[in-house]
């Protein structure tokens, strides 16, 4: 019974040493684990490819520069992070070690909903209502916005722009452009000429209901004749043709 008890023992001792030695070597093993490539993914999630590339590559090049080695565990990935959603364009990033030898780094690219023509510069307007300079190299389909003079009064119209195409009236690729001002807001919609005046704030859900049930009671051949459609009248549509 003794020996059993101490060859029980001494096994145990073999295999808890054996595991010991093999958790050193692994934790040895990860600590100077090295990656030797960088793989950046990008992602739209509109499929709306805001171009952010000609902005992060240099960044991340620059980034890995100023790494002493390329020793993975020693790798402040969190700063790169921090850089890369400092961008304009970029909504969120990532960057991990994929245990692969490789440095994976994914940015989510921000999305517009519209061109905002202001102070004779084009701007977008992102899906959170942000105001930033467009990028020269990358033509959207976007509705335009005309009327705003700051971030505040673009923001604004970004909140009309959402009831707009929450509307029964409007698709989000069936607005050619929104003019805004202090007390009416004019739609033109996308493969006519006709100009479209609605209140703004509360009531322009109603006016956009009214409008819905105007187009589908008008033949297609009478909306091409028409030049304006004013909502702003209390239940009832003004036309007037050319």
């Amino acid at each position: 019974m003794k020996k059993k008890r101490l060859l029980y023992t001494a096994l145990s001792i073999i295999f808890g040493t054996g595991l010991i030695f093999s958790a050193v070597l692994s934790m040895q093993h990860w600590k100077n684990a090295a990656f030797s490539t960088v793989e950046v993914k990008f992602y739209y999630p509109d499929n709306q490819a805001l171009v952010v590339s000609s902005e992060v590559e240099p960044l991340i090049t620059s980034f890995l520069a100023a790494q002493p080695d390329s020793i993975a565990l020693k790798t402040p990935a969190f700063l790169l992070e921090t850089s890369l959603e400092a961008l304009p364009y970029v909504a969120d990033a990532q960057v991990y070690w994929n245990l692969n030898e490789s440095l994976v780094v994914t940015v989510v690219s921000k999305q517009a909903k519209a061109k905002v023509f202001m102070n004779d510069q084009q701007f977008l307007l992102t899906q959170t209502h942000e105001l930033l300079p467009a990028p020269r190299q990358t033509p959207l389909d976007l509705p335009i916005i005309t009327g705003v003079n700051d971030s505040t009064t673009a923001a604004r119209a970004g909140t009309l722009l959402d009831v707009v195409f929450a509307s029964p009236a409007f698709t989000s690729d069936g607005l050619a452009q929104m003019e805004v001002n202090a007390s009416n807001v004019v739609l033109i919609p996308q493969g006519y000429t006709h100009r479209i005046t609605a209140n703004t704030g509360n009531e322009l859900a109603g006016d956009l209901r009214k409008l819905s049930a105007y187009y589908a009671a008008t033949p297609t051949q009478d909306l091409e004749e028409i030049r304006s459609i004013d909502l702003r009248y209390k239940n009832q549509v003004v036309s007037t043709t050319r």
